[in-house]
C-alpha cells in the first residue's frame, strides 16, 4: 500500500478514526454519485490523504476540506498549495463556522457518524454522499420495530431521504477497519411533515428511546413529568399516545405525538 506524496511515512491515528480509502474505483464512484458540476461547492470532512479531494476538485467548483488532525492539515495544505479551488480548514467540523456549501461528499470518520448526522439535520444542502460504517447505515434505514431502529433513525428520516448506493469491503481501506462500509445518499425532504416545535421533537425522541421497550404512554409519562414537574394522567389521555412500544412507533407517529404534546403544553 502506497500513500501519495507528501503522505509517505504518515501513520494514521486511531484517535481520529483514520481509514484512508485507497481504491481508485470506489473513489471515482463516490464522486460520480454526487453528480457534481462547476457550480457546486463541496464540503469534505476528513479528507485524509487528499485523493478524494483531488477528484472532487476536478469535478466541482470549489472544495472545502475540513481536517481535525493538525498533522494531516499541514500535509494537505502542502499538497494543495497551488489548488485555489481547494480550501483546507483545520478544526472540528461540528464546532466551526463553515463557508457556504451545497453538497457534502466524505469518507466520514466512523467515530463522528452519529453527531454528524444530527449536525446535517440542521443544515441546508442539496445532497450528501457519505461513506459510513455498514452497521451504522443499517441504523439509518431501519424500520420501526427492528433492533437497530432508534433515535438517530427517527431524527434523520424525519428530515431526509436515505438511500444505500454501494458497499465497500474493508480491504479497500488503509489501515483496514474491522467492519465493511457503505456509500449512502442523503437528500433533504422537500416537504417534511410540519412540526410545531423541532427542539421538542428532538427532546421527545431522545427521551422516549431511553425506554425503547416500554409502552409509549409509560415512557411519555416520564417525559412529561420531567417537562412539567408533575404527572397529570388527564394530560396523557389528551395527548393520546399510540398503544405501542416506543421502538414500534413509526417516524410519522413520533411526529404526530410531538405535535400533540406541543399543542397540549402550549394550551
Amino acid at each position: 500500500m502506497h500513500l501519495p506524496s507528501p503522505f509517505q511515512g504518515f501513520q494514521p491515528s486511531r484517535r481520529y478514526g483514520q481509514h484512508f480509502l485507497i481504491d481508485r474505483k470506489f473513489r471515482k464512484r463516490i464522486v460520480d454519485y454526487a453528480c457534481l458540476d462547476k457550480h457546486d461547492v463541496v464540503l469534505e470532512v476528513g479528507p485524509g490523504d487528499g485523493c478524494l479531494t483531488s477528484l472532487l476538485a476536478e469535478n466541482a467548483g470549489n472544495v472545502i476540506a475540513v481536517e481535525k488532525d493538525p498533522r494531516l492539515a499541514k500535509l494537505l495544505n502542502r499538497k494543495f498549495v497551488k489548488q485555489h479551488k481547494v480550501k483546507i480548514i483545520e478544526g472540528d467540523v461540528l464546532k466551526l463556522q463553515l463557508p457556504k456549501f451545497n453538497k457534502i461528499v466524505s469518507n466520514l470518520p466512523y467515530y463522528i457518524s452519529s453527531k454528524f448526522m444530527l449536525f446535517l439535520t440542521k443544515k441546508t444542502f442539496e445532497m450528501a454522499i457519505l461513506t459510513l460504517q455498514k452497521e451504522f447505515v443499517e441504523k439509518l434505514i431501519a424500520k420501526s420495530g427492528a433492533s437497530n431502529y432508534g433515535r438517530i433513525t427517527v431524527v434523520v428520516q424525519h428530515k431526509m431521504e436515505v438511500k444505500v448506493l454501494d458497499q465497500i469491503p474493508r480491504e479497500f481501506f488503509y489501515p483496514r477497519p474491522k467492519v465493511d462500509s457503505a456509500i449512502v445518499r442523503l437528500i433533504p425532504k422537500s416537504n417534511p411533515n410540519k412540526l410545531f416545535d423541532e427542539p421538542l421533537f428532538e427532546d421527545l425522541v431522545r427521551a422516549l428511546f431511553t425506554q425503547r421497550r416500554r409502552k409509549a404512554d409509560k415512557a411519555l409519562a416520564h417525559f412529561l413529568r420531567f417537562k412539567t414537574g408533575s404527572l397529570d394522567k388527564a394530560l396523557i389521555n389528551e395527548v393520546s399516545p399510540p398503544s405501542l412500544r416506543v421502538c414500534e412507533m413509526t417516524v410519522e407517529e413520533f411526529e404526530e405525538l410531538s405535535n400533540r404534546v406541543s399543542l397540549t403544553l402550549g394550551s
